[in-house]
């Protein structure tokens, strides 16, 4: 009769299982308290039991508790530090928690058990890409290149690894060898075009950026990139194409709208210049060089084009902080980007610069004599900054002061030129 006899912890564990199964026929979501009242139950019968504190960290974890599925399994591992099960699956949901340092010594642990486990191998070598651990990321996607010397995604990885350690005939040949295996494979052209691009090979970034988009037109990071490369080409009609269909395909990401900003300002088209800079900062409030872009954009605006071709021919081409506005409110537009710009980062000269010019313009003499002061303190040698406080300095009465800033900027001319 003995032989018989059930253990409660048996009994219990079946009976979880039977409540997590046929009949009740639930999701994990739905996964019933049951299940779980049950496990513990048969923890507190035998709380040694590793099986059972693994059992409990998967139901858990069924019902998106993450956190407790994770002590459980933690349990489970102190119980057995070789349960390899427990150990992958405490790895996975580390990473999915961020808690690096525990995703890596789990994984760790389940490759020493078990070299082959290609699984744990891939996610150590990306829990270590994404932790910066280039070479132990290189050496993880190489073990599982071993293993699969035809799997073109852990050959796409190793090319973005070497390509972020700056060895970018490393991360060409990981790419090219990807494209060999698999020829629409995108994402390996598009790595391949990216390092193009930052050699500056453009014609051979082109081809491979527009491969990845005649293969997936909706890749918006490719057509982004193409933009980019039009545009060092100086291609600016071409470079707002490929940026206006990234944005079409992913209008949230702020470079994009940020770099056709560029383009639109080159173009001299700055109602459309502005619209893009507003949209960068809506989209990043921190984005110093966007509020920045923004306030020129709006006094650009409004710049009478005779006298910017008067100014470009005067004084060596330096800038004349005297030029005429023809719109106030665009002035004030400029101001408040301009003090935005400065009050995400405070230690741009050029900001200042562009500032006082446009305090210049609303004859606030004191706020544009302070502002020009400011470029100057961060750099002596802004020569066009000098020329523009001997400006101020002598419409506010101060002859030597501005007999002083003056001489600076000549000396300065004399040298260099900003």
């Amino acid at each position: 009769m003995i032989k018989n006899l059930v253990s409660p912890f048996r009994t219990l564990a079946f009976m979880a299982v039977l409540a997590s199964g046929g009949i009740y026929g639930c999701s994990k979501v739905d996964m019933p308290d049951e299940v779980i009242t049950a496990y513990r139950k048969a923890i507190q019968i035998n709380p040694g039991m590793a099986v059972a504190h693994y059992d409990l960290g998967i139901a858990y974890n069924d019902r998106t508790m993450v956190d407790e599925a994770i002590a459980e399994l933690k349990k489970a591992i102190e119980i057995d530090p070789n349960y390899k099960d427990a150990l992958l699956q405490l790895g996975l949901l580390c990473m999915e928690k961020g808690l690096w340092e525990d995703a890596v010594a789990a994984l760790e642990s389940v490759v020493q058990l078990d070299p082959a486990n290609e699984l744990a191998i891939g996610k150590l070598a990306d829990v270590y890409k994404s932790r910066k651990m280039f070479s132990e990321a290189v050496h993880e996607y190489k073990r599982m290149l071993e293993a699969n010397p035809k799997d073109v995604v852990s050959l796409y990885l190793l090319g973005t690894v070497y390509a972020e350690k700056k060895e970018p005939e490393e991360a060409m040949k990981a790419f090219k060898k990807a494209i060999e295996l698999n020829p629409n494979y995108t994402d390996a052209h598009f790595g391949l075009g990216q390092i193009f691009l930052d050699r500056k090979q453009y014609d051979d970034a082109v081809l491979a950026l527009k491969k990845a988009t005649d293969i997936n037109p909706n890749h918006a990071p490719a057509h982004y990139y193409l933009g980019l490369t039009y545009y060092a080409q100086r291609d600016n009609i071409k470079a707002a194409e490929a940026f206006r269909r990234s944005i079409e395909l992913d209008a949230k990401n702020p470079q994009v709208h940020y770099h056709l900003g560029i383009v639109y300002a080159d173009e001299r088209l700055f109602d459309k210049a502005i619209e893009e800079f507003r949209t960068v900062v809506k989209l990043d409030a921190g984005n110093a060089e966007a509020h920045y872009r923004l306030g020129k954009a709006y006094a650009d605006k409004r710049v009478l084009v005779n006298a910017i071709a008067t100014v470009r021919k005067a004084a060596a081409a330096h800038y004349n902080i005297r030029n005429p506005y023809s719109d106030k409110r665009a002035l004030d537009e400029a101001i408040a980007a301009l003090q935005k710009a400065i009050e995400v980062n405070p230690y741009n000269p050029s900001v200042y610069f562009d500032l006082g010019s446009a305090y210049s313009q609303s004859r606030i003499l004191d706020e544009a004599a302070a502002a020009l002061e400011e470029t100057v303190r961060i750099d002596p040698n802004f020569a066009r900054a000098h020329y523009g406080l001997s400006v101020i300095y002598d419409r506010k009465g101060m002859k030597e002061e501005a007999h002083r800033e003056f001489s600076s900027y000549k000396q300065l001319t004399g040298e260099c030129r900003n």
